[in-house]
């Protein structure tokens, strides 16, 4: 788990200064990224889950819910978002400083980027949550819900809601969301935390 959150630290500071970024500014990535912090205590509340169903009460996990009463309140303050504990988060994911980030799917793939305001979860009357692959790109402003799949490489346009699965390397888009372009690669998008999405990016070559 330390070595998952040195990582997120690294890929965030990369994302926020692209060109470089001196030690005072690397050292205060913590505080400066609200995303990272949420995506921190995740990781965190994660592992305190698995810990305590395997091992009970230890000195590792009383000490890993300390961290956590610590926390949640910063989480609140700060970022004004929630990632359930029961989801699996892979290696290098962003979640955005933006906030208001309401997201419960069962797992969300290692390279993933996510932007503010997006909610995923279940869909009413339903228990199973989304799978989001490796590499997705997800724009603002999106809802995605149900017991659906989105493969490796997908791209959320902005605004988008979506209950439908969807395959790998694909744009979708709209309300609600329909398949845009097929075969996309989105590693552009994903190396910079700009969200607008030139029409003229999608066009098929």
């Amino acid at each position: 788990m330390w070595r998952e959150l040195s990582a997120d630290a690294r890929l965030y500071s990369a994302l926020r200064w692209p060109h470089g970024a001196g030690w005072l500014r690397r050292a205060l990535i913590w505080w400066l990224s609200p995303g990272l912090l949420v995506l921190g205590v995740q990781r965190l509340s994660h592992r305190y889950r698995l810990q305590r169903q395997e091992r009970g009460w230890t000195a590792t996990t009383v000490g890993l819910r300390l961290l956590l009463a610590l926390g949640f309140p910063l989480l609140v303050l700060r970022a004004k978002s929630h990632v359930a504990a029961t989801t699996i988060i892979g290696p290098n994911v962003y979640l955005s400083d933006g906030g208001y980030l309401f997201l419960g799917p069962q797992r969300i793939g290692g390279g993933t980027l996510i932007h503010e305001r997006v909610t995923i979860g279940v869909r009413a009357g339903e228990d199973a949550a989304p799978v989001i692959g490796a590499n997705v790109w997800i724009g603002p402003d999106s809802v995605i819900y149900g017991a659906i799949a989105l493969g490796d490489g997908v791209t959320v346009l902005p605004g988008s809601v979506l209950s439908m699965n969807v395959p790998p390397a694909t744009v979708v888009g709209g309300n609600p969301a329909k398949i845009v372009r097929r075969d996309f690669d989105n590693s552009g998008l994903r190396r910079s935390l700009t969200h607008n999405v030139d029409q003229r990016m999608l066009a098929v070559p």
